[in-house]
């Protein structure tokens, strides 16, 4: 079929044949040249939440014990005076010391990704370089949700095993954002956030164990940080538009540091939304540790089962690439903690 002001063979044979002119609607897709570029509206993936929080400590295969201080000794004074004769001779008083412990032990996070061996050789546009890149940020975001809701991204389901206590959005500690502001009147106008947060902030600080060091929050909940922290003026204008960076975030909220995640939220991977936007505490109740170091493999030659099938990779030419780590945590207290959700609060009963 001749396209657009295209001429036809002069001879009715070779129209008869099908015969055209040179076009590139004519051409089979498959011969045409094609441009590839690189994946260029993939996002920056962003580092672990809880290995920015965190603190570190020597992480066993089998069960990890620390030990706890829960008696600390105190002093008192000698004499019953200030004067020199008051106090030389006395008598100094007997304190005492008690401990406990904890104890936790490791989960294991793992996944494989397969390829074919064109694939794995012809690497186009550097994908299969890029897998254990992508493998190793898997590994981040199942460390995050496991420390903040026990979940695992692969299927969103809770992991097994695990302590409850062991799990930051278990605190009890909780401050509803949809709050209204006369604590009565639901639908009605909110509490401010900055009023929110600083009673988020009494609810850890007031436990005197406490020491209230840093927040993370749900890296989509910038723009509410942002208006709760900027600087208005009396007609609740904002002073300085040129103050709002978004792109920056804000990287403090009363006056301590903000890291964001996605893992906040709590839907990552198959894992739905918790409702929570924001966590605030003392982060150095939170202790992490690998039992061995991340462990990538790759094979040619296994054998591989995934629903229900099992699948040869050397009869099939196809390539495995596996990623796991041991890793284990504990948390001091829950009550170092205060979740922030986004809805949930009801009304007191009447007359409460």
């Amino acid at each position: 079929m001749a396209t657009l002001n295209e001429l036809k063979p002069t001879s009715p044979q070779e129209q008869a044949a099908g015969k055209v002119q040179g076009r590139l609607a004519h051409v089979p897709a498959d011969l045409l040249p094609k441009e590839i570029v690189g994946p260029i509206f993939e996002k920056a993936q962003e580092s672990s939440l809880v290995l920015r929080l965190g603190e570190a400590i020597p992480v066993s295969y089998g069960e990890t014990v620390i030990p706890i201080n829960t008696k600390r000794p105190e002093v008192g004074q000698v004499g019953t005076g200030t004067s020199n004769e008051q106090r030389e001779g006395g008598v100094k008083p007997v304190s005492g010391l008690g401990w406990g412990s904890r104890s936790f032990s490791p989960i294991k996070l793992a996944t494989i990704v397969t390829t074919s061996e064109e694939f794995a050789r012809s690497n186009p546009r550097g994908l299969y370089s890029r897998i254990q890149n992508d493998l190793a940020f898997a590994i981040g975001r199942g460390i995050d949700l496991a420390v903040l809701h026990g979940k695992q991204p692969i299927n969103g389901q809770p992991l097994q095993g695990i302590e409850a206590a062991n799990v930051l959005a278990n605190t009890t500690n909780k401050i509803y954002l949809d709050e209204p502001e006369d604590g009565k009147t639901a639908g009605g106008k909110r509490k401010a956030l900055v009023e929110q947060v600083l009673a988020g902030y009494d609810l850890v600080a007031d436990n005197s164990a406490n020491e209230f060091d840093g927040w993370a929050a749900d890296t989509r909940y910038k723009g509410q940080l942002s208006r709760a922290t900027v600087v208005r003026d009396v007609n609740g204008n904002i002073a300085d538009p040129a103050a709002v960076n978004l792109r920056a975030g804000v990287t403090e909220l009363a006056g301590f540091p903000v890291n964001y995640g996605r893992a906040v939220a709590g839907d990552l991977g198959a894992a739905t939304d918790s409702g929570m936007r924001l966590l605030g505490g003392d982060f150095s109740q939170l202790r992490y540790g690998y039992a061995d170091q991340v462990r990538v493999k790759v094979s040619d030659t296994a054998t591989l089962t995934s629903g229900g099938e099992t699948i040869s990779l050397w009869q099939t030419n196809q390539i495995a690439i596996l990623i796991e780590v041991t890793f284990g945590w504990v948390v001091g207290s829950l009550d170092a903690f205060v979740r922030f959700n986004q809805t949930g609060w009801t009304a007191p009963p009447a007359g409460g």
